[in-house]
């Protein structure tokens, strides 16, 4: 009898497939890849919303930052005196009425409140410098010519921003 090369010999299986050994380390590369791309996925979820959280409160610390250039440098009515604090912020005039506020709801640049954003708060300090170094403070001292204004930003009671700026007096004409 003779055999033809496709013919199997009789008691001999051929081997098709894979073994369970193979089939389990596959298994295993597999799902260390799942696992990476997950801690992957998971890892760029927290950077975005830090991301978000920390434009957020910059543009907040901004919103500040516009309604102190729209203010003069002193009260007029009382020149030399720091505690003049007007009723409501919608009538603020001077750069001096915005130390130890709290704004909670945040304020937008038109000094409205921003009732979407609870949880946010912008807390604002005012402080005279020395005109010889800006990095000394003062008591408050209305006479001197220039104030540090420093805008904390925060999220649920954490500090999430922070910026500074000098705000000089304006020079009197000649």
């Amino acid at each position: 009898m003779s055999r033809t090369n496709n013919q199997v010999r009789p008691g001999r299986r051929q081997h098709r497939g894979f073994t369970l050994m193979e089939a389990a380390l596959v298994t295993v590369v597999i799902g260390v890849g799942v696992l990476s791309l997950l801690e992957l996925m998971a890892a760029g979820t927290m950077s975005n919303s830090n991301g978000t959280e920390l434009t957020t409160a910059v543009n907040l610390a901004n919103n500040i930052r516009e309604i102190s250039t729209g203010l003069a440098f002193q009260d007029s009515t009382f020149p030399n005196s720091w505690n003049t604090k007007e009723a409501s912020v919608g009538l603020y005039d001077d750069i001096k009425d915005l130390d130890a506020c709290t704004f909670q709801p945040p304020l937008d640049a038109g000094r409205k409140k921003i009732d979407a954003m609870p949880g946010w708060a912008q807390v604002v300090k005012v402080e005279t410098v020395a005109e010889d170094t800006i990095t000394s403070t003062r008591p408050n001292d209305p006479t001197l010519p220039m104030v540090k204004v420093t805008v904390r930003i925060t999220h649920n009671g954490k500090e999430v921003y922070r910026t500074r700026w000098i705000v000089a007096a304006p020079t009197p004409p000649p």
